[in-house]
């Protein structure tokens, strides 16, 4: 067995005649297609999920993402695969899904550490809508919901606010 490894743990590409770990491929920086190994921990299916975002393979970051919260609805990072489910479908235009998602965060995990963020990033998506009026209520939203969010996501709010000119 050949082994490769990666920032976000161990894979391991199968011999063509082996059974197969699973029906998903996974694929190498180097584009190679290898079969994936199932993930042992929680934790490691969301990093899968978060390294496919980094890799910009965002259908593949969606269906992790997807899987994880399926699989395990109570876990503590649930907030968060909701959010980078909300950005994979962000980063790929496809705006009313990814606010759906960020509504998702906002509104069942307010109190996560990702809502401010996803906030912002729902007024980014009804923005892109052309839903001006509710942009700018969901952008405004994140100073008086979250006064304690970081700077870039306030000064980004700022920002779109100019660009949106709300």
């Amino acid at each position: 067995m050949v082994s490769f490894r990666f920032p976000l743990g161990r894979l391991s590409a199968r011999p063509a005649d082996a059974e197969p770990a699973t029906r998903s491929i996974w694929r190498t920086p180097e584009g190679r297609a290898i079969r994936r190994q199932r993930c042992r921990h929680r934790r490691d299916e969301f990093d899968l999920g978060i390294g496919y975002m980094q890799r910009k393979d965002y259908a593949l970051a969606e269906e992790t993402m997807r899987n994880f919260a399926q699989k395990y609805p109570s876990d503590p990072l649930i907030a968060d695969s909701q959010y980078w489910l909300g950005e994979s479908f962000f980063q790929r235009q496809q705006y009313r899904d990814a606010a759906e998602a960020f509504l998702g965060v906002t509104t069942k995990f307010d109190k996560s550490a990702k809502a401010p963020d996803a906030l912002l990033r729902l007024g980014q998506s009804l923005a892109a809508l052309k839903e001006k009026e509710a942009a700018c209520a969901a952008l405004g939203e994140v100073t008086r919901k979250y006064p304690r969010a970081s700077s870039g996501v306030k000064q980004a709010v700022d920002r779109e606010q100019k660009r949106v000119k709300c």
